[in-house]
């Protein structure tokens, strides 16, 4: 997630969003040519401020469409996972996202907020992506352990993919990855 404005110590912050989304836009550029060949790509991804949200974002520009899970509703989700950060729009952009996603690819998990909560949500997506098909990790990671359960790190220790994970940190963005 896009750092919030006190974080002691940056992960991701919001300096890094535009270098983000283009190097997520080159992740997803080769499962866009699947998707105009026929064949159905698809992203799986929850809905917080940064990474999924412009992960989302790029999928959708390239024609490849998502599923958004959440842990929680999505009023609640929005208050735990997108408000909060400075410098861009992250509530509309959920909420754009959310309400142009058919039903059928939402799903709310209405769970009681809690840290393991979102160590179900990442269940949750690694199950359907691997009802899809193939699963390819794309994730925007610094490498090391989150804040709580649930995080990226969490995700990235479940994927067995089939094949190699596109990993990349925020400080690597602008340096060459």
């Amino acid at each position: 997630m896009i750092d919030m404005p006190d974080r002691p110590e940056p992960r991701f912050p919001a300096s890094l969003e535009r270098a983000a989304s283009a190097r997520i836009a080159r992740a997803v550029t080769p499962y866009a040519a699947i998707s105009a060949s026929g064949e159905r790509a698809l992203g799986f991804a929850s809905g917080a401020r940064g990474g999924d949200i412009l992960f989302h974002e790029q999928c959708r520009t390239h024609g490849i469409d998502t599923v958004i899970v959440l842990p929680f509703a999505p009023d609640v989700f929005v208050g735990t996972s997108v408000q909060g950060a400075t410098g861009s729009d992250w509530e509309q952009r959920f909420w754009a996202l959310w309400n142009a996603t058919p039903e059928a690819r939402r799903e709310g998990m209405n769970l009681a907020v809690s840290d393991d909560a979102y160590g179900a949500c990442n269940t949750r997506l690694l199950e359907l992506a691997r009802n899809n098909g193939n699963v390819h990790l794309v994730a925007l990671w610094d490498g090391k352990g989150g804040d709580g359960p649930g995080g990226t790190a969490d995700l990235v220790a479940r994927v067995q993919a089939t094949d190699t994970p596109d990993i990349f940190s925020p400080a690597s963005l602008g340096k060459g990855d």
